[in-house]
């Protein structure tokens, strides 16, 4: 089911320019934003196509609320989480500046899965003007049916890997320079 999304297709959801080139882009955008639906799953970095940054069961946190808080899990990933995860069926997505990706279980933080990006794609940009590995992901994760999108920087590429295991599907480079970077989260619609 995965290799059925075209990597084409799916880069061009990391294209900044072409919704300001369609004029028809602002119409289909007020389309969009009146019928919202709801899901559990924050499938990118505005949680849903309407980017509505909004989880419907979440208890609101404030001065009468904050003293209920207790921490439920912890799950060290070894540096930063340098984007907000993605969500889907239960697992969190996200990518740390040690260079991997993480699925964790949103209920225990149970690893569920790791995958280093140098390893996936078979580049190392480390010691480009400082020996600092540059392979990293700051974006959020893009879910697309069976597959998570994941731009990366240093230099710039975009992949694909299975959502389930983590397993390299494709991978595309959109630029060589070694600081090259992605640094927007893409959006997958269907």
């Amino acid at each position: 089911m995965a290799a059925s999304i075209s990597h084409n297709n799916v880069i061009l959801t990391f294209l900044f320019i072409f919704p300001f080139l369609n004029p028809t882009f602002a119409g289909f955008a007020n389309s969009v934003a009146k019928k919202p639906k709801s899901s559990q799953n924050w499938l990118n970095h505005g949680g849903d196509l309407y980017n509505r940054r909004y989880a419907e069961k979440e208890t609101m946190i404030s001065p009468e609320t904050v003293s209920n808080l207790r921490l439920k899990w912890e799950f060290i990933a070894g540096k930063d989480i340098t984007a907000t995860p993605a969500i889907f069926d239960g697992t969190l997505y996200f990518p740390s500046w040690n260079g991997n990706i993480y699925a964790i279980k949103a209920c225990d933080g149970s690893l569920v899965w790791e995958k280093n990006l140098d390893e996936l794609t078979g580049l190392n940009a480390t010691g480009f003007i400082v020996n600092v590995n540059w392979t990293v992901a700051r974006a959020t994760p893009t879910i697309a049916d069976d597959l998570l999108i994941i731009g990366i920087s240093g230099p710039a590429i975009v992949i694909a890997v299975e959502r389930i295991t983590g397993e390299l599907v494709w991978s595309t480079q959109l630029d060589n320079h070694p600081a090259g970077i992605i640094t927007m989260s893409g959006t997958y619609y269907k």
